[in-house]
């Protein structure tokens, strides 16, 4: 499928038991990586680490509530312990909400998206600091609702917001390590997250299809863009907010309705 960019290297997946993430952790494999596929789902972490090594590839499986800081040391020491350092993370794990108007959120609500998908990648973007072996990257996973208003789901655009102010402010520390940092930030995404739970075979680039104008993507349309954000081919890119919308946000209004 590819060159093997990633041979001998060792990335973490968060997320990783589905969707985006676990489309991120097999291609990280196809490309050569020994991937930590990372979850709160124990058992779906395991189904990928195990897709993973039906093919030939190496992948350790962790559970992981990223909400907890004392699971982000148990997961970064693991992947570490595991195969011997840590060169790749992408934190793509999060959490949606129901939408509603914004004179409903409740405080429960608020802090519930915001310590998984902010404290949560707050957690793992330093830990990701310290422990990444110099050349390294770190993706994390925000979202176009951190670019715009989404108004009927406020928590969960204030936490992306929050993701992509935490990369740009730590882009910084990253590179006087040696490192690099961004995001990327989806549109709509046809995952089990979004009501769409099959786990879709992974395709051949030259048979990956592009989204329809402003249409939904695919778990691996993003897959593929982390990817070259962890790759040493966007080695000049450092504190990037990439938008991955099918044009979405090209024109006016910038969502569909």
């Amino acid at each position: 499928m590819s060159d093997r960019e990633f041979e001998g290297k060792v990335a973490l997946v968060t997320g990783g038991g589905s969707g985006i993430g676990r489309a991120a952790s097999l291609r990280l494999a196809a490309e050569g990586a020994a991937v930590v596929v990372a979850d709160l789902n124990e058992a779906a972490a395991a189904q990928t680490a195990a897709e993973i090594e039906q093919t030939g590839g190496s992948s350790l499986a962790i559970r992981v509530d990223i909400a907890s800081e004392s699971d982000n040391d148990a997961m970064f020491e693991a992947a570490t312990r595991g195969f011997g350092g840590l060169d790749l993370a992408y934190l793509n794990a999060g959490i949606l909400q129901p939408y509603i108007p914004f004179e409903q959120v409740t405080t429960a609500l608020l802090d519930r998206v915001l310590a998984v998908n902010l404290r949560g990648t707050f957690f793992g973007v330093q830990r990701a600091q310290a422990i990444l072996r110099p050349g390294g990257a770190c993706v994390a996973t925000a979202s176009a609702a951190g670019l715009l208003g989404f108004a009927e789901a406020t928590a969960y655009t204030i936490s992306k917001h929050g993701i992509v102010g935490l990369v740009r402010a730590a882009c910084a520390s990253f590179a006087a390590r040696g490192l690099r940092i961004n995001a990327v930030c989806p549109t709509m995404v046809l995952t089990g997250m979004t009501g769409n739970a099959v786990r879709e075979p992974i395709k051949d680039l030259n048979e990956l299809q592009d989204p329809e104008y402003r249409g939904a993507l695919s778990a691996q349309h993003i897959a593929e863009v982390a990817l070259f954000l962890l790759s040493r081919r966007s080695a000049g890119i450092n504190g990037l907010a990439q938008p991955i919308d099918a044009a979405s946000l090209a024109g006016f209004p910038p969502l569909p309705s």
